[in-house]
């Protein structure tokens, strides 16, 4: 079954989601044409990351009690390990419903498959050639030089329908040699000319940045292909449906990867604290996490580099056990949804 990534290179043209900005707002048509056939080279070029069960584990895990989603800031290295990588992934009704309200107003949900487009772009070149986006790259921590811009581009697609939607939003960001980010993230309506942006009322604006988030899984899985104990799987679709795709668009299906985390073989003990309140404490469940093992002695002793624990069960059942209740409000919502 073709991918996202497969109808997005199949598709003549792409639906440009315009936000209900007024046309003279955005770039002309020749720059649009021009941008658009620079996002399609860059998609024949990149790596293909089917990323499912990151971004159902991020929707489940990296939502804010605020009711905001977790950002490049709270992932720990978003340099990326390709020169051109496109994640994908499915958008589950459950994950909608955390970031939309037309379901619970009885409306059809618009997407249910997303696409991020990222590339790097060195930051002297972007200095020189990018002046408008000095004013970002001039955001870095103290002491931290910026070694890439990163931009994201957001594609969308419901199954139902024939047409992807985007360009939707770009995303920008600056990112040290560390591969932590230097500045703010900027979340903008792709197509839209530079001094237009200002323009946009608070509210479309909103709306901008809220559709841009959905591309926050990436940030995620970029942190976890930096893991040691993370690997890749290469899929190959069948020849079958290649052959009969590539005769129908001129291509063959993609290849692509999905992401495979390896269960760590033991649990470190916390360091001095077993006896007082190791495991004797109540059960409960930690979220999955990073540890990062790459300026110390090294996992036992010896292994250094970034590591990931899955979610797993800490304590003992005769401690008792802890059921934790997550109230997250959503602004979009203006409600309550509780995660257990």
């Amino acid at each position: 079954m073709p991918r996202l990534i497969d109808r997005l290179l199949a598709a003549p043209n792409w639906r440009v989601e315009p936000f209900h900005l007024a046309p003279w707002m955005f770039e002309t048509d020749s720059v649009l044409r021009r941008r658009q056939s620079a996002i399609r080279a860059a998609l024949h070029q990149s790596t293909v990351i089917v990323i499912d069960n990151v971004a159902d584990y991020y929707f489940q895990h990296h939502t804010t009690s605020s009711g905001g989603m977790d950002g490049p800031a709270e992932f720990p290295q978003l340099a990326q390990p390709f020169p051109y990588a496109f994640y994908e992934y499915r958008l589950t009704p459950s994950m909608y419903d955390v970031m939309f309200t037309e379901a619970d107003l009885g409306g059809r949900r618009v997407i249910d498959t997303v696409g991020i487009q990222v590339q790097s772009a060195d930051a002297e070149l972007c200095r020189r050639d990018l002046p408008a986006l000095v004013g970002m790259m001039d955001e870095k921590r103290i002491g931290a030089p910026v070694q890439w811009v990163q931009f994201l581009t957001l594609f969308a697609r419901n199954s139902v329908d024939r047409d992807v939607y985007g360009p939707c939003s770009q995303l920008m960001l600056a990112v040290g040699p560390d591969g932590l980010a230097t500045s703010h993230l900027h979340i903008r309506a792709w197509g839209i000319a530079d001094p237009c942006f200002e323009l946009i009322d608070e509210d479309e604006r909103f709306s901008i940045e809220s559709i841009g988030r959905l591309a926050f899984p990436a940030f995620l899985a970029a942190s976890l292909l930096h893991c040691r104990n993370v690997t890749t799987r290469e899929h190959v679709p069948p020849p079958k449906l290649s052959k009969a795709f590539h005769r129908r668009h001129g291509h063959p299906l993609v290849r692509f990867r999905t992401l495979t985390i390896e269960p760590m073989k033991a649990v470190v003990r916390r360091d001095g604290q077993t006896k007082d309140s190791g495991l004797n404490q109540a059960l409960h469940l930690c979220r999955g996490h990073f540890k990062d093992y790459r300026n110390s002695g090294g996992l036992f002793g010896k292994h250094q580099g970034l590591f990931w624990w899955d979610m797993h069960a800490r304590g003992t059942l005769d401690q008792g056990a802890v059921v934790k209740d997550y109230a997250i409000k959503l602004p979009e919502s203006g409600g309550l949804i509780e995660h257990r």
